[in-house]
């Protein structure tokens, strides 16, 4: 299998790094690119082209959300880099799984490689998984990574993060849209 592209999905869990660096390993080793992805999901009220201020300046929810999540996916490229990774950085809008499976079609990857939060239960049930969600639907084999439990999380699992799996513009958003 000659793999050249690995496309990394990430959320902004702390243990998405964990992800990326695996992933940057793997594709140091086989001489593959590696694109980090995040996919951003706007309130299902607020429409993309949306005008909002949320500094002061007037632009669109959209143009907030991936400019920002552009800016903080810098340091998961960095972590790549460092482990000698080409990387990119892609910042789309969508709903998850279908958007991540889009871009492997769109980027040509032959590999993608997701953590999986270790939602058990109920947990799982209700919530669902990404990881699962792609898996299951991708048209390319699929590498998943068990992320570890962190000390720092509130319940010791990624799903229990601050953010829960967004960027802060996008918390921000939705808590606006919310009231």
């Amino acid at each position: 299998m000659n793999i050249q592209t690995i496309l990394v999905p990430v959320d902004f869990s702390t243990c998405s790094l964990l992800v990326v660096r695996q992933a940057a390993g793997l594709a140091t080793k086989l001489g593959a690119r590696l694109v980090v992805l995040h996919v951003a999901e706007l309130p299902a009220d607020l429409h993309a082209s949306t005008a909002i201020r949320p500094d002061g300046v007037e632009r669109t929810a959209a143009d907030y959300v991936v400019t920002d999540t552009r800016e903080r996916l810098a340091s998961f490229a960095t972590a790549a880099r460092e482990l000698g990774a080409p990387v990119e950085i892609d910042v789309r809008l969508g709903s998850v799984v279908p958007t991540i499976l889009a871009a492997a079609d769109d980027l040509h990857a032959d590999l993608i490689v997701i953590g999986t939060h270790g939602r058990t239960g109920l947990a799982r049930i209700v919530l669902g998984s990404v990881a699962e969600g792609v898996a299951h639907k991708a048209h390319v084999p699929v590498m998943l990574v068990r992320r570890e439990s962190r000390p720092e999380c509130a319940r010791q699992s990624c799903e229990w993060c601050p953010h829960e799996g967004r960027s802060p513009a996008e918390a921000r958003i939705a808590g606006e849209s919310q009231g």
